[in-house]
């Protein structure tokens, strides 16, 4: 069925090939259809090239083997979308848009992330997690070879990416890991569009995710990383005058809320 056939059609097609040839009355019997369902359904199949009939009366059917009509359906999908492709790039395209987008599976993330870089013109600044960095890293130095200035935070160790997009290491990186609630990805690209995403540390999961191509959101994203990039790279520490306004420093309700500590920054302990 995920292939597109329907119930019937997926059923009539298994029950040839267990069965072997036989007549369209044989067939609804042995999956307990209407005999009216299960010919138009025969039909449509011999139109998909999934089977072939006698053409006598009655008409037999046979199934196409699997690995032929696997591979007939699969240069037919690659047919279709191409010609998607080429119909959907004719149309005209939108303005960017001042809303925010919530996006809640682990593939559309990953959908929208990949169409960013791929997107990205002239700068790419990023945030992530070591899981999340080795999902991107292709899609990172596909756009490093376009000559997109691509530069981020990491978690892990700084050395040279095999890619050549610029990383510098976070200064409180093993406080994050230890108490972030997930893994992370922030991104801005061309100061044109963003997106920010908590998935579950396997990824397999969606905690919150936002994208958004609001110029003006995008370019507070943008500077935003673009500091941070600056602040992880200087080889001083932070001037004194400056409040520890990070994971590793002052914890404000929010944050309080979701690391799950107390007001004093105790972690709360479920009962």
């Amino acid at each position: 069925m995920p292939l597109g056939f329907t119930e019937t059609e997926a059923l009539a097609y298994c029950e040839l090939l267990r069965a072997g040839p036989s007549t369209g009355y044989r067939i609804a019997q042995g999956i307990g259809k209407a005999q009216a369902n299960t010919y138009k359904a025969l039909s449509t199949l011999v139109q998909k090239g999934a089977v072939i009939d006698d053409g006598g009366e009655p008409r037999a059917f046979r199934a196409v083997p699997p690995e032929p009509l696997i591979g007939a359906l699969n240069v037919r999908f690659l047919d279709q979308t191409d010609a998607a492709v080429s119909a959907l790039a004719q149309l005209k395209t939108h303005q960017p848009e001042d809303r925010l987008y919530q996006l809640r599976t682990p593939e559309q993330v990953w959908a929208q992330a990949e169409a960013m870089i791929d997107a990205a013109v002239e700068t790419l600044a990023f945030d992530c997690f070591p899981q999340v960095e080795a999902r991107l890293a292709a899609s990172l130095a596909r756009a490093v070879q376009r000559g997109v200035m691509t530069c981020g935070v990491v978690y892990d160790h700084a050395e040279p990416r095999p890619g050549g997009y610029q990383v510098v290491r976070s200064r409180t990186a093993e406080g994050v890991l230890n108490r972030w609630p997930g893994a992370e990805l922030r991104m801005a690209a061309d100061a044109s569009q963003h997106l920010l995403a908590l998935f579950a540390p396997d990824l397999g999961e969606v905690r919150h995710a936002l994208w958004s191509d609001s110029v003006y959101l995008s370019v507070h994203q943008h500077y935003a990383l673009s500091a941070e990039i600056r602040l992880h790279a200087l080889p001083v520490p932070e001037p004194d005058f400056a409040p520890q306004l990070s994971i590793a420093g002052l914890h404000p309700p929010g944050l309080r809320s979701l690391l799950g500590l107390s007001p004093d920054g105790a972690p709360l302990h479920n009962e």
